[in-house]
């Protein structure tokens, strides 16, 4: 009995032997150009749709033998039952009928040697319209797996492979946006920041003098047939039916032409120029621009800029942009649905530091401590902008002594009580005529009997950078 099972051991020890002499390079591909590309809107539209794959090419890299079983898969897709006819599996170098469909794997297809001679290394076998569902392929990562496993064998034995084929097949979306340049204007503090520091200098905002300061280009474009486009689509497609721009941000600027606060639609195109193929939708206001593409929605390279009326404070501000496509499936035009992408259209920012007191008590009985700190080598303007019981107006708070702490509450206060203001609260925007790193403030608020509220600020909140709307991150101080 020893003997008989040491035979058998030695015997396998040969085989094995026997089928790594014969192994080679084994490969899964599909056919030139060798990549497929799928719409991520098309797919998703579909649904359980059945779509078919592109012709998948194994190339066997060992000797496989009658009953073996050769699997298939293609990552992250629900498989479907593929129609079983003559051409769904074709091959080079092996018999007629060498491989049959058995059934579907996760992911997947079974097939098995059907021919009692086996195949042979180096032969090749097209398995042809393999199918998955539309909305499991919108999100493949396309790519391919083959191996082979010894036939009736428990445990399982590869006996080929496994080997995979890269991202062969791509699923992206139709729809894009880019912007160049961004919104990138630096309010001019020493203009009273009603103009920018610096000329626009691209076109189309780049306007001889005196209006080069008012402009700011913004230039974008849009894409619906890929971003770089794709010149054929593999499978379902999407149309789209309208496309609408929406960049949110202080608009306020627009109001100029009108006493009412408010910023109509048709106070836009006066401020915001170029443009050709978009209208200003209805929907703008002081807080945000919409525009809507002229119909029929294609791809385009829009070219405009802002324009500031020039007497109106402008306001640092971190636009953000979102564009919404609304499309139809390219087979059935009842099947609908829309895509949103967000971007960054850029921000205005201040050649000054801004610190943001959101809210300041008065009335009886109150009183106010704001205290400003300047760490620069010079005294600073101080301007206070001041909200409250639904008017805004402007006062000078002096200046911020160099490298001194200098107090604000007083004539804060006698601004404030100016006009008319005793009771509530109001908010305060500090602007210092100084480099941002150099200032910061404290303010806080005092009870009759003696309470301190200490009020959080854009300052020590660290909320906001200075007021611009941009993330800070503070440098962590060096431990010594």
């Amino acid at each position: 009995m020893k003997l008989h099972l040491g035979l058998l051991a030695f015997a396998a020890t040969v085989a094995t032997i026997s089928a790594g002499a014969a192994q080679a390079a084994a490969s899964i591909a599909v056919p030139a150009p060798g990549l497929y590309t799928y719409s991520q809107e098309g797919l998703t539209l579909s649904g359980t749709a059945a779509v078919t794959l592109p012709d998948v090419i194994v190339t066997f890299g060992n000797n496989l033998t009658y009953q073996d079983d050769i699997l298939i898969t293609l990552a992250g897709t629900v498989s479907l039952v593929p129609d079983v006819t003559p051409t769904l599996v074709t091959c080079s170098g092996a018999g007629a009928n060498a491989v049959g469909y058995v059934s579907l794997l996760t992911n997947g297809w079974k097939f098995r040697v059907t021919d009692v001679s086996g195949i042979t290394v180096g032969a090749s076998c097209t398995f042809r319209g393999l199918k998955v569902t539309a909305a499991s392929l919108s999100s493949t990562s396309g790519v391919l797996t083959y191996q082979a496993n010894r036939g009736l064998t428990t445990p399982v034995v590869v006996v080929d492979g496994p080997v995979t084929s890269g991202p062969v097949i791509v699923a992206k979306s139709q729809f894009d946006i880019t912007v160049s340049p961004k919104l990138n204007g630096i309010i001019n503090i020493y203009a009273a920041r009603k103009v920018f520091f610096d000329a626009e200098t691209t076109a189309p905002g780049n306007l001889p003098p005196p209006n080069g300061v008012r402009a700011d280009t913004f230039n974008f474009n849009t894409f619906n047939s890929g971003n770089p486009a794709i010149a054929t689509w593999t499978g379902p497609t999407v149309v789209p039916t309208y496309n609408t721009l929406t960049i949110s941000g202080d608009f306020s600027w627009v109001d100029g032409t009108d006493a009412d606060l408010t910023c109509d639609a048709d106070e836009f195109p006066s401020r915001v120029v170029g443009y050709v193929g978009w209208n200003v939708g209805s929907a703008s206001d002081c807080t945000k621009l919409v525009l809507s593409q002229v119909l029929p929605v294609g791809n385009v390279a829009a070219q405009g800029y802002f324009f500031v009326p020039g007497d109106i404070v402008l306001n640092p501000t971190d636009y953000e942009g979102s564009v919404e496509w609304g499309y139809a499936l390219s087979s059935d035009p009842s099947a609908t649905s829309k895509t949103i992408r967000q971007f960054d259209p850029g921000a205005w920012t201040l050649n000054a530091a801004q610190v943001y007191i959101q809210y300041m008590p008065y009335g009886r009985d109150i009183s106010r401590i704001v205290y400003a700190a300047n760490r620069g080598a010079e005294p600073v303007p101080v301007t206070a902008d001041i909200t409250a019981n639904g008017s805004k107006f402007t006062c000078s708070l002096g200046n911020a002594q160099q490298q001194s702490v200098t107090m604000l509450s007083l004539l804060l206060d006698v601004c404030v009580f100016t006009h008319g203001i005793t009771q509530g609260k109001v908010a305060i925007l500090l602007t210092f005529v100084a480099p941002e790193q150099d200032i910061e403030v404290y303010s806080a608020y005092v009870t009759g009997s003696g309470d301190r509220g200490t009020v959080i600020n854009t300052s020590n909140g660290r909320s906001f950078f200075y007021g611009t709307g941009v993330n800070f991150t503070p440098t962590p101080i060096p431990i010594p």
